[in-house]
């Protein structure tokens, strides 16, 4: 319990990331009247609600006292959320009668999780090796 409990002090922002992605998935959809008709706004929406999901994460471990090793970051960062990205496109299809599954808005998930994890990787790198020397040094 008091692992759970930790969990959710240290990544509060990223579950409240996934929250919000969960309710945006299966809720069903309000008619956006005019925003409907401009092409490729779904995508758009999936590409930037994976894409945060994976920054946030990226950017709550970066403030930890102990930066965790690369490898670590990618897998919980990147390969996670495009599990659940997929799983949660899946499950619309059979949880919901008012949404689809579509392979595409996979694929923005997928490349949203992707591009922030490149944006992070080349914003973070520099900095969490410059904390772990002075760490190393204090």
């Amino acid at each position: 319990m008091k692992f759970v409990i930790t969990l959710i002090k240290r990544y509060k922002l990223t579950l409240m990331t996934l929250l919000l992605i969960l309710c945006l998935t299966f809720c069903k959809p309000a008619n956006l009247g005019r925003t409907s008709t401009i092409i490729g706004i779904d995508k758009a929406v999936h590409f930037i609600m994976y894409s945060t999901l994976c920054a946030v994460f990226w950017f709550e471990n970066f403030r930890l006292p102990n930066v965790p090793k690369l490898r670590c970051l990618l897998f919980y960062a990147v390969l996670l959320p495009i599990v659940l990205g997929g799983l949660l496109e899946y499950l619309q299809s059979i949880l919901t009668s008012y949404r689809d599954s579509e392979f595409d808005d996979f694929l923005f998930n997928t490349a949203g999780v992707l591009f922030a994890a490149l944006f992070s990787l080349l914003f973070t790198r520099p900095l969490m090796r410059r904390r772990r020397k002075r760490l190393a040094k204090g």
